[in-house]
């Protein structure tokens, strides 16, 4: 292909019809100023004819007395009637094809009467030919055919009866006819021949004007196409910037407030079994727990709008998911609604964190609830899907693929359009002061994205909403899912050391396992882990916090791992997810338990650690000394 084709740009089809009402609106203004021009012409010949009659024959002689001569008389009347009828319609009806044709036989009869008056004194030809060259500026072929017509007649009729008028000779051969005939074909011809190449350049120069319109059309058109484009990449931008300092701002003072709510909660769990049920500091304690786990959860949604919590994933059946949550799902959202469940099977799995997963679809069922303030119908489904092309969801790409479908439809009050462009935006809420934080939907558009998909809404006002979750389907088997039912916290004698620089998060942690039975020494830093496990002997679990002064836990982890691989390491942190992922934490193989824990939390998860089977772990080659020159 030739590489100038490539950039030519498309013309709409409308060029031809642009070009053809550009060429008649042209040729009708030119017909319309020539009818104009001509209108003036003629009664500027009329005057001259008048002028001509009395000037040469003023008066004649009928034996004693002088009267007007007839010429005076043909000048005034002929002339007039000549005249005025094409004056008038080029002033009352310009432009029309009898306007034009008139003027032309007017003309040429107006010429015929003017060489007549001066006996042939004006050249004929001179004439004729300025006449026909005047009327081809209306760039009509069909006026010259009409004036050569009257040229001719005028001629034949003339040059029999008064060949004086004619040729200037009181009589004149046959062929002085057929020479002035011939002259006239000439004249006319070479005429029709340049009105045929004006036509033909003013059709140029309008299909260059069509063709310059429509490229100005779809210039205009691509730049207004660009510039909403870029309109809303901008107010994506915005909106994506304005998210990302909210999640800076969330993750920055997450571990800070994670550390604080896992001491608060803490110690409140460790206190309630101590008090007795008449004891007025047991209902203090509860409240100041309800606080505390208040306060998790919106410290869990700051992270998980900004998508930076740490998940958890495992492959799910999302009905399975969904069946598990029917009947607390009935609860929450009232006996006036009903509660409909339609699941596709077989239904492919997801790989997401299961918790996460049910926390989206009851706050989904919570926003139907409120919006059927009257009762309703609220149908949850799910279904295979397979996307063959790039599909774009505000300013995020799905990509071709399979895809499971989790669909949240309800016949409320529905939203309008507005309402759906801010719908998961923070803080962003249509209910009332105090009943809504804002939240709800920018947590589950948050949860979706971290798990590789996204959600898509469909609403309209008093139709009802339909949210559409889309998770990327993976072939992986089921993980086994453990049994719910509470159990006795586990306890244990093994030798645990605790590294921790907040010191009420360490002694929180040393105070809960001493009381499991726990052998426990703790520190304060990485380095003086490593002391510690030189000097006091093998311990069977470090548990150590990962961003940390001077090591992270992680580079402590790799110590130990490469030096004493018979010592097993938890992990813990209050960071969010994009700080772990730069420290490696969230690597295969890591145990890790999320701060802010519970004491039973904390419990059964060194437990759990400490009961994996003993594996042969990879020594990594680490550039670190050995603990022994520590």
């Amino acid at each position: 292909m030739n590489p100038t084709t490539q950039n030519t740009p498309v013309l709409p089809d409308t060029v031809p019809a642009r070009t053809n009402e550009l060429f008649q609106e042209q040729h009708q203004s030119i017909i319309k100023h020539t009818d104009w021009l001509f209108a003036r012409l003629m009664a500027c010949q009329w005057l001259f004819g008048l002028a001509l009659a009395i000037w040469i024959s003023p008066k004649t002689w009928a034996g004693t007395e002088s009267r007007i001569h007839m010429h005076v008389w043909v000048a005034i009347l002929l002339g007039g009637a000549v005249t005025i009828a094409p004056m008038l319609l080029a002033i009352l009806r310009p432009g029309e094809i009898l306007t034009r044709q008139t003027v032309a036989v007017g003309q040429m009869l107006m010429s015929a009467l003017l060489i007549h008056l001066t006996g042939g004194r004006i050249e004929t030809h001179f004439h004729v030919f300025g006449s026909l060259a005047i009327l081809a500026f209306y760039r009509d072929w069909k006026v010259l055919i009409s004036a050569s017509a009257v040229v001719f007649v005028d001629h034949l009729l003339r040059g029999f009866f008064w060949p004086e008028s004619v040729y200037g000779a009181l009589s004149a051969p046959v062929w002085r006819s057929f020479e002035h005939a011939g002259w006239v074909v000439f004249e006319v011809t070479f005429l029709i021949l340049a009105i045929r190449k004006s036509l033909s350049e003013m059709h140029l120069v309008a299909e260059r004007q069509a063709k310059l319109e429509a490229l100005k059309e779809t210039i205009e058109h691509t730049v207004a196409e660009r510039t909403t484009d870029l309109r809303r990449s901008e107010e994506q931008l915005r909106q994506s910037q304005k998210m990302e300092a909210v999640g800076r701002l969330a993750g920055g003072v997450a571990h800070d407030f994670n550390n604080l709510l896992t001491v608060i909660g803490g110690y409140c769990a460790l206190s309630l079994p101590q008090l007795g049920e008449t004891d007025p500091l047991q209902r203090n304690m509860m409240e100041i727990q309800k606080a505390a786990d208040r306060a998790k959860a919106l410290t869990g949604q700051l992270l998980a709008f900004s998508r930076k919590q740490v998940l958890q994933p495992r492959v799910l059946n999302l009905n399975e998911v969904v069946h598990s949550m029917e009947k607390m799902l009935q609860r929450l959202i009232g006996e006036d609604i009903d509660l409909s469940t339609i699941f596709e099977a077989p239904l492919g799995r997801v790989k997401a964190d299961p918790g996460q997963i049910e926390q989206v679809v009851m706050n989904l069922a919570v926003n139907a609830r409120d919006a059927m303030p009257r009762g309703g119908k609220l149908t949850i489904s799910t279904n295979n899907v397979i996307i063959d092309q790039t599909m774009h969801i505000r300013n995020r790409a799905l990509e071709p693929g399979q895809y499971i479908v989790l669909a949240i439809s309800d016949n409320g009050m529905g939203m309008t359009e507005e309402v759906q462009s801010h719908l998961f935006e923070p803080f962003f809420t249509t209910k009332g002061l105090g009943k809504g934080t804002g939240l709800g939907l920018a947590t589950c558009h948050g949860i979706i994205c971290q798990s590789g998909g996204d959600i898509r809404v469909y609403s309209e006002l008093n139709s009802g909403t339909t949210f559409r979750i889309y998770l990327p389907r993976t072939d992986a088997m089921l993980d086994a899912v453990g049994n719910n039912e509470p159990k006795p916290l586990p306890k244990g004698s093994e030798s645990i050391l605790v590294v921790e620089d907040e010191p009420a998060v360490r002694t929180l942690a040393v105070l809960i396992l001493r009381q499991r039975g726990y052998q426990v020494q703790e520190s304060g830093n990485a380095f003086e882990a490593l002391e510690l496990i030189r000097k006091s002997g093998p311990f069977h679990l470090v548990l150590t916090d990962v961003i940390m002064p001077q090591m992270s836990g992680k580079s402590l982890c790799d110590q130990i791992m490469s030096q004493r691989p018979d010592i097993k390491v938890l992990l813990m942190s209050g960071y969010t997810d994009d700080a772990l992922a730069h420290h490696g934490v969230l690597d295969e193989g890591l145990s890790f338990l999320e701060k802010p824990f519970s004491p039973a939390q904390l419990t059964r998860k060194v437990r759990d650690v400490l009961d994996e089977p003993e594996l042969e772990r990879p020594r990594r080659k680490s550039k670190a000394p050995e603990l022994a020159a520590v």
